[in-house]
């Protein structure tokens, strides 16, 4: 018998903002685990924490189900029970919309009852016994499991009326090289897998290639076999994975299998900023979801995460016009900690008339790209795979840039090569250490230059192309002014002698005491009519461990002609390209802002606010109006109140009153050469601001 379907007044997707989810992942070999879980008592509990949606589980990661399956194993304690249209009827009453919860390949009963579908890493071991920890049975996508995923996908879609799925772990937890991935490597490619890694050996980028391939066939055969008996259901899959480095194998084909995007986050407020910019711009369906826990960490059950760091987490995804979901985990003998739901509601009660203020596209200046086939460090060359730890410079330079970003109150957007014929929505392109960037994301970066457009570019971008093959220079040298003369990953302690020409951007640094750069560098010549903004100035040498110039560190030495920092004119725009990636520099944090600043003047909008404030703006012409956000998350919560912020606004229409959102209190707004300012009298945590020009 099918559950009644959602209360009238809930719209799925679109305005379910506050989400929940009670992880279940409790085994049964106890006859005590769940015994107490009562159906009555969660659905009051997700009544308590003011949740419209709710994210639970039909099976877990133990791989056991909690309705009568004819495909899998029931869990035990409810033996004969369907505990799963239990739930979805006490939540459709209360109007609360209901995802089912399925694990993909983080299965243990499966992984018992099939040794055969286990995976198998480079030195032979089953199972991936290098995964998160040994309690967890993983499986591979690319053996029999993938029947057993299509058959109980089909029995509990056709079983329910829900309002969507969503599949968790569809990722890599490594790199496998069990039988059933090396016969479809040797029936598509060829051959033996590759057991080495090199970055630019067309061989093992194939191999990075296809099991992103495999990943994403894995993801949409799911997603197919659930649209076919659930054709008005919503589908996602975890997307967490995809700013994660290439051992998950998230990448392009996974997101096209999402309706929306949706992904659990554990960091501070940098890495919740990065992931929402990332997930907003790729998902095809808004709003996309951030997640995040009650507990302070998945492995410490009784954490928990205070007030005011609930509401700045909660606050953040506001800003960034993402819905919330929140995660809290089931005691084993099934008792919701009503004490996190209580906590969750009272938060959601103070900022829940703000999520109906949101929607649009988010307005940026700035575009940070980020390269889904660059997660990766070139330094792992000639490395066996074992022995590779998911190093990724191009996420952490592209965190790095957004930190800096963030803290200097530059707005921006991130993008992908989803977006490449959306790049002149933006004045400029940062394009940090792309280790692997193809022909068209080139073309596309030469025609955004050409035509009025700024870029900074780094170290390798654009050297090799997506199938590991280098080019003897880079596919952007035109743009960027530059050719190579050597390429090298590693560092290379040197110090950046500032030119004339480039004396505004590096403020107090001089010749003589030049900023010191630990970190790789480049060796490039200026092509005729380029810039040069820095140079190379060398330490002094070491011929050997007993002669040296200073015991505890490596004065600069010898002025070169190197160039650093090139700054090229093409077409109708400008180039820099940093042979030293300068977003790895914490010490040249406000050069490089200085630089990107200089590639922008007269920016969209500008803030005088403390660094712990980051600020977005979306428009929303149907309503007449552009939204301004500014949220405080500090490092110690709960935040300190922070007075006099001052915004200054260029928008192309005029603006006529600037209120606070929701109560719609009027700020005081002044006009001046084309700018609107407006002050913001005292921010605790969250500020919506409209600035209505209709």
């Amino acid at each position: 018998m099918r559950a009644p379907r959602a209360a009238p007044g809930v719209r799925w997707p679109d305005e379910t903002w506050r989400r929940t989810t009670v992880d279940m992942h409790i085994p049964d070999w106890d006859p005590a685990f769940m015994a107490k879980f009562d159906v009555e008592a969660f659905a009051a509990a997700l009544v308590q924490s003011r949740t419209q949606a709710v994210l639970c589980a039909a099976q877990s990661h133990t791989g056991l189900f909690y309705y009568p399956t004819k495909v899998g194993v029931q869990h035990q304690q409810f033996a004969g029970r369907d505990l799963v249209a239990e739930l979805i009827a006490a939540c459709h009453r209360r109007g609360i919309a209901f995802e089912l919860y399925l694990s993909l390949i983080f299965d243990r009963w499966a992984y018992d009852a099939h040794p055969e579908w286990r995976g198998q890493d480079a030195l032979g071991c089953t199972g991936f016994e290098f995964a998160p920890q040994p309690r967890y049975g993983v499986l591979c996508p690319n053996s029999g499991y993938r029947d057993y995923v299509r058959a109980w996908t089909r029995e509990v879609c056709a079983r329910y009326e829900f309002e969507g799925i969503f599949f968790d772990m569809t990722y890599w937890p490594g790199v496998c090289y069990c039988e059933h991935c090396q016969r479809r490597w040797a029936r598509e490619e060829g051959g033996e897998l590759p057991r080495t890694v090199d970055w630019m050996d067309p061989r093992w980028v194939a191999f990075q290639r296809r099991r992103e391939r495999w990943l994403g066939e894995f993801a949409t055969m799911a997603t197919r076999t659930a649209r076919r008996h659930r054709p008005r259901a919503t589908i996602s899959h975890q997307s967490s994975t995809l700013p994660s480095n290439w051992v998950k194998g998230a990448s392009h084909p996974l997101v096209p299998a999402c309706d929306f995007l949706s992904g659990d986050f554990y960091g501070g407020p940098l890495q919740g900023s990065f992931a929402r910019k990332l997930l907003g711009g790729l998902t095809r369906r808004r709003p996309f979801v951030f997640a995040t826990s009650y507990s302070s960490s998945l492995r410490d059950h009784t954490g928990r995460k205070s007030d005011a760091l609930l509401e700045s987490k909660v606050s953040a995804a506001i800003a960034d016009h993402s819905a919330f979901l929140f995660i809290d985990a089931i005691d084993p003998d099934g008792t919701i900690n009503t004490g996190a739901h209580a906590a969750i509601g009272r938060v959601h009660d103070r900022l829940k008339r703000c999520w109906p203020e949101l929607g649009g596209e988010r307005v940026a200046d700035v575009a940070l790209y980020y390269s889904l086939d660059s997660k990766f460090d070139p330094r792992d060359n000639g490395r066996p795979v074992q022995e590779v730890f998911e190093a990724d410079s191009h996420t952490a330079a592209a965190m790095n840039v957004a930190s800096a970003l963030i803290t200097a109150h530059v707005p921006f957007a991130i993008v992908t090569a989803q977006h490449l014929a959306e790049l002149d929505r933006h004045r400029v392109l940062i394009v940090p250490q792309a280790h692997h960037l193809s022909p068209r994301e080139a073309a596309a970066m030469r025609a955004f230059v050409r035509s009025g457009g700024a870029l900074y570019a780094s170290a390798g971008t654009s050297l090799v192309d997506p199938t590991g093959r280098r080019r003897d220079d880079f596919q952007l040298a035109d743009v960027l002014g530059v050719s190579l003369v050597r390429a090298d990953w590693n560092p290379r302690p040197h110090y950046l002698a500032p030119t004339a020409a480039g004396a505004a951007v590096f403020g107090d640094w001089t010749p003589d005491r030049p900023p010191f750069a630990p970190t790789l560098g480049f060796e490039v010549r200026a092509r005729p009519g380029a810039e040069i903004l820095a140079t190379t100035t060398r330490i002094w040498p070491t011929p050997d461990p007993t002669r040296y110039s200073s015991i505890h560190s490596n004065p600069p030495w010898e002025r070169t002609d190197l160039p650093e920092l090139v700054s090229h004119r093409f077409g109708r725009g400008r180039a820099v390209y940093a042979a030293t990636p300068l977003e790895d520099m914490p010490g040249l944090r406000d050069v490089f802002v200085r630089l990107i600043r200089s590639l922008a003047p007269a920016m969209t909008f500008e803030a005088k606010a403390p660094t712990a404030v980051e600020v977005t703006l979306f428009a929303q012409p149907a309503r007449r109006r552009h939204v301004l956000a500014l949220v405080n998350f500090q490092a110690e919560q709960p935040n300190l109140p922070v007075d006099g912020i001052e915004v200054r606004v260029r928008l192309p229409r005029r603006i006529r009153r600037a209120r606070l959102l929701p109560d719609g209190k009027s700020l005081s707004l002044r006009h001046a050469g084309g700018l609107a300012t407006l002050r913001l009298p005292r921010l605790h945590t969250l500020a919506l601001v409209a600035l209505e020009h209709g």
